[in-house]
């Protein structure tokens, strides 16, 4: 016993958050940020709330049944969150008592590892594939009595490996009903995969019919380019989004995001997102359909190459192991590129300007075809 204060054997294990400085004259292509400003339009209806900042609420209700029009549900079925990050801490505290398991795959998005955590949850890291995708068989059979929450990026990040029709049906059918399947879809709209499978279509003509157990988490961060306002979402059964919003910081979705999510929802908002995912996913197969054919060359000549893997998420993905560090300090030196580097794993590389591509196209070429 002592007198000093302490905190939560969990805390020294929740690691804490430090955004990556951008040099000037740097481009950020680090943080998966869409380069895209606000919606045209934004800015109006967001400053049609500043007057009304005194008071608790706001758009809320118009909100949710413009996001549950767009995913063809009832309104009880989508509950707002801070950020998807905020959703996902709140699944994992409506079910999990202290000890009890979270799986997922890893390599994958860190703040599950926190999230896990700050519930005093157990972490079960379930190694991905080679290709970084999800060995569905592994998580399956990792799933014991302790389990009670999958959770799955699909995408994944860094890797940008979706889940596939087969793996998607298999997770859904093999999760105990006991057990929340949790689908974290935030890079879902720019997959080009089409033998990708997704519990929620944003742009698609529908989804799956899905039990009581699986959620769905959204985030508007990225293709609606609002990572500045924190607003996310899960879709799920009416029973389950009431058992979650109860662990969920009440009033947390401050009204200015709340009038930004209503806004990305209406017709015009959507057009808008979709115009933009379009331009990302075809500058995303550019770049690799060009990385690929230099190193297919490069390997036809006998020189050196890499493997460019396709991604189906806002960015690329180089599987460059050990050399990670050294692509990453490269394309910073060489391109005033600031990529994210995994060390031992890879590089991952945001969709940005094109200009600022190919600076990437021509650096990551002459690093990885030069002796």
């Amino acid at each position: 016993m002592t007198d000093r204060l302490t905190f939560r054997a969990a805390h020294d294990q929740i690691s804490v958050f430090e955004r990556a400085r951008i040099p000037e004259g740097v481009a950020r292509a680090c943080f998966n940020e869409p380069h895209f400003p606000p919606l045209d339009g934004l800015a109006e209806v967001i400053a049609g709330e500043v007057p009304h900042l005194n008071e608790y609420g706001g758009r809320t209700e118009e909100a949710v049944a413009a996001i549950a029009a767009a995913h063809r549900r009832e309104p009880d079925e989508v509950l707002l969150g801070s950020g998807s990050m905020d959703l996902i801490r709140a699944v994992i505290a409506s079910v999990c008592e202290p000890g009890d398991d979270v799986i997922f795959s890893w390599l994958t998005f860190e703040g599950y590892v926190s999230a896990c955590h700050a519930s005093a949850a157990t972490p079960v890291m379930v190694p991905t594939t080679a290709d970084g995708g999800h060995d569905v068989d592994a998580i399956l059979a990792a799933i014991t009595d302790r389990t009670r929450v999958v959770l799955v990026a699909s995408p994944n990040n860094p890797s940008g490996r979706p889940l596939m029709r087969e793996q998607f049906d298999r997770l859904v059918a093999g999760v105990p009903p006991r057990v929340i399947l949790a689908l974290d879809e935030a890079y879902s709209e720019y997959a080009s995969s089409p033998r990708a499978a997704f519990g929620a279509s944003l742009f698609g003509d529908g989804d799956p019919v899905l039990p009581e157990n699986v959620v769905i988490l959204r985030t508007l961060s990225k293709a609606a380019a609002l990572a500045g306002i924190r607003a996310g979402y899960a879709l799920a059964a009416p029973r389950v989004i009431g058992g979650i919003a109860k662990l969920r910081t009440q009033l947390s979705v401050d009204r200015l995001a709340v009038a930004a999510a209503w806004f990305c929802f209406t017709r015009d908002g959507l057009d808008q997102i979709e115009d933009r995912v379009e331009w990302v996913k075809a500058e995303r197969q550019r770049i690799e359909r060009t990385l690929r054919d230099r190193m297919e060359k490069a390997e036809i000549e006998g020189r050196r190459h890499i493997a460019i893997p396709h991604s189906d998420g806002n960015f690329v993905w180089l599987p460059v192991g050990e050399k990670a560090d050294e692509l990453h300090a490269t394309l910073l030196s060489d391109a005033r590129i600031l990529a994210r580097s995994f060390p031992g794993v890879g590089l991952r590389y945001t969709v940005v300007e094109e200009d600022v591509n190919a600076r990437f196209i021509e650096t990551v070429t002459a690093w990885a075809t030069t002796p």
